[in-house]
């Protein structure tokens, strides 16, 4: 098995970007890529720090052209892609950041992004509408895939729900362009992979939008938290690597952690406000 991240430079012209990310998946899949992520709003540039009510412009439905190609390509192929777009619904003014994930070209998880920024120039709750549910998996020809998008790889607990509903890979499409995160980003899904024992593929884009340098670094990371595969910062491309799946799942026989969760403990985990006490409540 084979997973890979695509690397991409956008521009205004969504039709063009949209082009070059169906080259870059045939690359993945002639490389025998069988799960391929595009990045965060893969087809168009990506939210300023000012919030801008004319970015809605840039809005899709469901069966948009980014979703378009992503799911022809995945049927082209025969293989999972998974797309991210800027959703508009019918509703005026409600729109989602929205992962779709398409095997043999048929849409099989539809996952809206449900934990949103107002920070670090990334305005997202100015525009977006929170996700109701939480990341959930799918079946992608034999392999257990969910996804959270990139602002979430912050909350390890998205991360464990996938693993728990049998999560063999993590998709983490994501605009990342901080330079004081470039480190930090990557000890994050470092940990997701190690701490969940399952491989995790994360896309982002690269160059100069507005005020914003993205700096790449697309990679798959093993189960053990270790790097794969990874495209050049500063340029496009694919970061393809070998996903031994039989190998993580012994692993996971071994070191068994999800056997030796206590669930029963984590009770601050899921309240509201874990410092209150019985007599607040009362």
């Amino acid at each position: 098995m084979k997973l890979a991240a695509v690397q991409l430079r956008v521009s205004e012209d969504r039709e063009r970007t949209i082009g070059r990310a169906g080259e870059l998946i045939d690359s993945a899949a002639g490389a025998g890529a069988e799960v391929v992520l595009l990045p965060e709003f893969f087809a168009i540039p990506f939210v300023q720090p000012e919030p801008d009510p004319e970015y809605v412009r840039f809005a899709e439905p469901l069966d948009g052209p980014s979703n378009r190609m992503a799911a022809g390509k995945s049927r082209e192929h025969g293989i999972t892609v998974v797309s991210s777009f800027f959703e508009g619904t019918a509703v005026p003014g409600v729109f989602h950041n929205t992962a779709c994930t398409f095997v043999n070209g048929e849409l099989v998880s539809t996952y809206r992004k449900s934990h949103l920024p107002f920070s670090n120039g990334f305005p997202e709750k100015f525009y977006f509408r929170p996700g109701s549910e939480g990341p959930g998996v799918v079946d992608a020809n034999g392999l257990r895939v969910g996804t959270i998008i990139c602002y979430e790889r912050h909350f390890p607990e998205l991360g464990r729900a996938v693993a728990l509903q049998g999560g063999e890979v993590l998709c983490v499409p994501v605009a990342s362009a901080s330079a004081p995160m470039k480190e930090l980003f990557q000890l994050e899904l470092r940990a997701h992979a190690a701490f969940n024992q399952f491989f995790v593929i994360c896309s982002n884009r690269v160059g100069l939008e507005g005020q914003k340098d993205y700096f790449g670094l697309s990679a798959v990371y093993g189960p053990d938290g270790s790097v794969l595969a990874q495209v050049a910062d500063g340029e496009e491309g694919v970061a393809v690597a070998e996903a031994d799946i039989e190998a993580m799942r012994a692993s996971r026989m071994k070191r068994p952690f999800f056997r030796d969760r206590r669930p029963e403990l984590y009770a601050p985990l899921t309240q509201q406000d874990p410092y209150s006490t019985e007599e607040d409540v009362a």
